[in-house]
């Protein structure tokens, strides 16, 4: 065997060993191949013939070979280990093509595994970093729109704004749109309509305003429109147009609604140069526009003395209540025959600054800014007290009339109060009638007519002040439980001169007539009005033509001089 190994190496033309660890003195394979102690720590041959790389293993007993080149020149290595079980030299060698064909093969196995995972890797993340992305832009959308209607919020129109308002910045208007009594609708039918509506409401604005602007709902029932019209009249035709196509009928499951709105302009940079200036100046307008109802207006200077004057008014309503610069008034009512039956209180007020101010002026700032409860609480009291008091120094009983507010009547606990009040100063409930307007009807009907009955249960009267001016129908006239109509003054202003007043006025009487109620005209200045009032029919009357409003003690006075009608 050793003959063999030895012309083995002699065929491989092989005149050294050497050992793995770099130790190059040249051996006597003859004698000492069995001896040397050359230590090979990572390879340990699995087979006797072309071993490969991959399949040897730690064997410190390995005699390691120089590269040398066989006859066929290929370069190769050669490894011989000596098996003292069989005293057999094992000869084993290793092919440098092979080795290498096996590490590319192995090495692009890793690489396309490692690309692969990569890949994998790259995919992965792209999907989580796409996934974030999309739920990120979903949150802002939520943020910054609304979730009803799906259009631009106040959020968006705080981000948005700095892209209309800016340094040399080209005009812009910013409309106002506040709906006209939705609330009502909401109140009624309840929110699955009133959001139908509003869902409606907002497509029809988009239609007209389309690319040319920006259509943001503000809150509740107001909306914002940006757009890039300036000219007075082309945004005044715009807007005209707007209130033209939104006030057209709304067809809603089984219902039909008809809605308007109120359109207030701003225009930039003229009437402000902040949003918060555009805001107030088109809110402004909106507000003037709301006395017309479904009309447009665009901001003036005026509006804003008349804006800062409600301010003023509604801080100083807020101080006058404790500081008592209210007081009341007492106009005298008389029958077709010339008696007084009767009184209208009306609340005055003297402020140390604007001096007397007029209740048209006053009252309505009261109602919106909730201080009307407030003041009708002092009012009836006052009313009360002063009335009882004057009947008990006359020695006798009158009618007496109290105007009571929407906000008032809708409060929970407003029969539990006015019992109280009327049990507190002792006045007799029959001499006690209430004023109520057209308007109190538009709220929740089905709360507001039980309470009714209760008051004409007590013994207390129920008049409708400024008839004909508001909403009711004859279908719900003739349900409500009510003694009398008042005839707004506006009618008698243009009696003389107005057929259509006129014939306004007959219809009136004759309802009234038609229901067994009394018919009181308000405001006659002349005897021409009264005369022709009595010819239609009308049967109470009040105005100047016979005294104006009176305080406490000219009131006294006043029926101590008059015939009543008790």
């Amino acid at each position: 065997m050793r003959n063999d190994v030895a012309a083995y190496m002699r065929y491989y033309n092989i005149e050294r060993l050497h050992t793995a660890n770099g130790d190059r003195s040249p051996v006597d394979y003859e004698n000492e191949l069995k001896k040397c102690p050359v230590l090979v720590d990572q390879y340990k041959i699995m087979e006797t013939y072309r071993a490969s790389p991959q399949n040897i293993k730690m064997n410190r007993e390995i005699y390691l070979v120089d590269k040398v080149l066989s006859p066929e020149g290929v370069l190769e290595q050669i490894a011989i280990k000596y098996d003292p079980r069989y005293e057999l030299w094992v000869v084993s060698q290793i092919d440098h093509r092979r080795m290498e064909k096996d590490f590319f093969e192995i090495f692009l196995v890793y690489l396309a595994v490692f690309l692969a995972s990569n890949g994998v890797l790259f995919l992965f993340f792209k999907i989580i970093a796409s996934a974030e992305k999309h739920r990120r832009n979903d949150l802002i959308h939520q943020a910054t729109h609304d979730e009803l209607t799906s259009l631009p919020n106040r959020s968006y129109l705080k981000n948005e704004i700095p892209k209309w308002i800016y340094k040399d910045a080209p005009p812009f208007s910013l409309y106002y749109l506040d709906m006209d009594h939705f609330k009502d609708i909401n109140d009624s039918f309840g929110h699955h309509y009133g959001d139908a509506l509003l869902v409606e409401f907002s497509t029809r604005i988009l239609r007209i305003v389309g690319n040319e602007g920006v259509v943001i709902r503000q809150g509740g029932d107001e909306f914002i429109i940006l757009s890039r019209r300036t000219e007075t009249q082309d945004i005044l035709e715009h807007g005209e147009e707007i209130l033209k196509n939104i006030s057209l009928v709304y067809h809603i499951d089984e219902l039909s609604f008809i809605i308007g709105a109120s359109l207030g302009i701003a225009k930039y940079p003229s009437h402000g140069v902040t949003l918060d200036m555009l805001l107030r100046a088109s809110d402004i307008a909106m507000h003037e526009a709301k006395k017309y109802k479904n009309s447009v207006r665009l901001f003036s200077p005026s509006m804003q003395e008349k804006y800062l004057g409600r301010i003023r008014i509604e801080q100083a309503l807020r101080k006058s209540l404790d500081k008592q610069e209210f007081f009341m008034v007492y106009q005298p009512q008389l029958d077709a025959n010339g008696c007084i039956y009767g009184v209208e209180a009306l609340v005055r007020w003297e402020h140390p600054e604007f001096g007397l101010v007029s209740p048209a002026e006053f009252i309505p700032i009261a109602e919106m800014a909730g201080i009307m409860p407030r003041l009708g609480h002092f009012i009836l009291a006052t009313t009360l007290r002063e009335m009882k008091q004057l009947q008990q120094e006359l020695g006798v009983c009158f009618q007496v009339s109290v105007n009571i507010s929407v906000r008032q009547f809708m409060e929970k606990d407003f029969l539990e109060k006015l019992t109280r009040e009327i049990e507190l100063y002792r006045f007799n409930k029959i001499a006690l009638c209430l004023e109520i307007t057209e308007s109190l009807f538009i709220e929740d009907i089905d709360y507001i007519l039980p309470l009714l009955y209760k008051m004409r249960e007590i013994g207390l009267s129920i008049s409708m002040d400024d008839f004909g001016t508001g909403y009711s129908s004859l279908n719900m006239l003739r349900t409500l439980p009510i003694d009398e109509l008042k005839i707004d003054k506006s009618f008698v202003d243009t009696l003389l001169d107005d057929t259509a007043a006129q014939k306004m006025i007959q219809n009136i009487i004759t309802i009234g007539k038609n229901l067994e109620l009394h018919v009181l005209a308000e405001g006659v200045e002349t005897n021409a009005q009264e005369k022709l009032l009595k010819s239609f029919g009308c049967d109470r009357f009040q105005g100047y033509l016979y005294a104006k409003p009176l305080a406490y003690e000219t009131l006294k006075d006043f029926l101590k001089s008059q015939p009543l009608n008790l």
